[in-house]
């Protein structure tokens, strides 16, 4: 392999070692959002947010970055070739180098499955927690019931019922 193949090569590498970094450092800061989401620390939350958007945003760029490293890697290999991708290029590369990118890709796929998870365990707290400060309000803000209890337990609305449905005669 030429020099600068070998020299986007590494870039390459270090792009998905990066983004393993990063995913490995998003799944701790999910985990620490749980953590915050369940002793109520607002305060540890919100920075813990901030953090989440600082870390997505980073993976984000990585991410859109390995495409342009792999299809560079590619024209210098393969310059003949029009379509020019990670896929492609895993046919060029000697058959060490492909393990380690599959290995690579294979890692972030578990990676991002991983913060999935926690990320969808957040949202089911959060939606459980929002639910039953809901009910929780609506109970305390409820309209005094106007209703009229009679001796025999029986229970009668002060509403008018249309003549139809009156028992009465």
């Amino acid at each position: 392999m030429n020099q600068p193949a070998e020299g986007l090569l590494r870039d390459l590498y270090s792009l998905m070692e990066e983004e393993i970094l990063q995913y490995h450092l998003l799944g701790e800061e999910l985990k620490k959002q749980s953590e915050c989401l369940r002793r109520g620390a607002t305060e540890a939350l919100i920075e813990s947010l901030q953090s989440l958007e600082i870390l997505t945003s980073a993976i984000r760029k990585i991410h859109e970055s390995i495409p342009g490293t792999a299809e560079k890697l590619s024209n210098v290999l393969a310059p003949h070739e029009e379509k020019r991708s990670l896929t492609l290029l895993l046919t060029l590369l000697p058959p060490g180098d492909s393990q380690r990118i599959e290995s690579y890709q294979k890692t972030l796929e578990r990676l991002r499955k991983w913060s999935q998870r926690i990320n969808e365990r957040n949202k089911t707290f959060i939606q459980e927690s929002l639910f039953y400060w809901k009910e929780l309000i609506s109970l305390l803000t409820m309209p005094a019931d106007s209703s009229i209890y009679v001796q025999k337990g029986i229970k009668f609305s002060p509403a008018p019922r249309p003549y139809s449905l009156n028992r009465k005669v």
